[in-house]
């Protein structure tokens, strides 16, 4: 068993050495405890808003409460994207303060939740990261995912049509969409009725790409898909590491050391999310409506 750190975000990984193939999983898998440890002085901070990890309707539904929880203010970045006086603080959820209609679109007991952690910021190598939600089954006819710069300048939109089961989804963002060192606003929308936007139901963070380090760089392509779960863990990379472990969990839904590291990496420190939702099922990709030009090549969001 080994341990290992990063200087920017760390990760503590508790694993099996001597993986096997993905496609040749059977019974034996490295069994995982990934805890997540939150961004450090020294690495990349949020320097934008986030808006809302998680959407929960008033009391009622979806066990929600009426308390707003803050987000604990960051401290000052050292980070390599431009500097900032002050991180915004913002609330990681919000519970909307209206009463719901009878045709409220989303039904279940658990909320529209965004897989990412509570510091609202997740880290990506690549530039077109895939991103994970758990998406209640919804009478809604769209759903829509975009992207803005910095300078709040739309990069990435695009629209979806709704399954008609409840589970975890992913989308992944066009090829080149997100430049290094750059944080990114994204949005998920479920829009409820296209004519009245203030009736839609939405979660948001933050997203950055960065370069991996010199040593990660020379030891991803010699690993499997397991042993990279372990390294982009131990680097801090969010979105390289739940996407891969997705992507075994899809193809291993039954394994039960592939659900205790999916379960401990979503309800772990620095993530906390609902345990019920890592126990949702990985849904297939959802229908792409009027692809943008960039997603004409991946008409369908990632494949598990």
């Amino acid at each position: 068993m080994f341990s290992l750190k990063s200087q920017t975000i760390s990760f503590t990984v508790i694993a099996t050495i001597g993986l096997t193939s993905i496609l040749s999983i059977t019974t034996a898998v490295a069994k995982q405890e990934i805890i997540f440890i939150p961004p450090t002085l020294n690495g990349p901070q949020r320097l934008i808003p986030a808006g809302t990890r998680v959407y929960e309707p008033p009391s009622g539904l979806f066990g929600g409460n009426s308390e707003l929880r803050p987000v604990p203010a960051l401290p000052s970045p050292v980070s390599p994207v431009r500097p900032a006086d002050e991180v915004q603080n913002d609330t990681r959820v919000v519970i909307p303060k209206t009463i719901p209609t009878a045709d409220q679109c989303l039904q279940g007991q658990l909320p529209l939740t965004a897989l990412i952690p509570e510091s609202q910021l997740g880290l990506t190598t690549v530039a077109d990261p895939t991103l994970l939600f758990y998406l209640p089954q919804t009478s809604a006819p769209e759903l829509e995912l975009t992207v803005q710069n910095a300078n709040e300048q739309e990069v990435y939109k695009q629209k979806y049509k709704p399954s008609n089961k409840s589970g975890i989804i992913s989308l992944r963002l066009p090829v080149n969409t997100l430049a290094v060192n750059q944080q990114y606003k994204w949005k998920f929308s479920v829009i409820c009725n296209p004519a009245n936007q203030s009736q839609n139901k939405f979660v948001a963070g933050v997203i950055q790409r960065i370069l991996p380090n010199p040593e990660l760089a020379r030891k991803l392509p010699k690993v499997t898909k397991q042993e990279r779960v372990a390294l982009y863990a131990a680097a801090g990379l969010w979105h390289d590491t739940i996407a891969t472990l997705a992507q075994i969990r899809y193809l291993t839904p039954n394994n039960p050391e592939i659900v205790s590291a999916w379960t401990g990496l979503i309800t772990g420190q620095g993530v906390g999310l609902n345990p019920q939702i890592a126990q949702q099922p990985l849904i297939p990709p959802l229908e792409i409506i009027n692809p943008d030009s960039r997603n004409i090549q991946n008409k369908k969001s990632l494949k598990f």
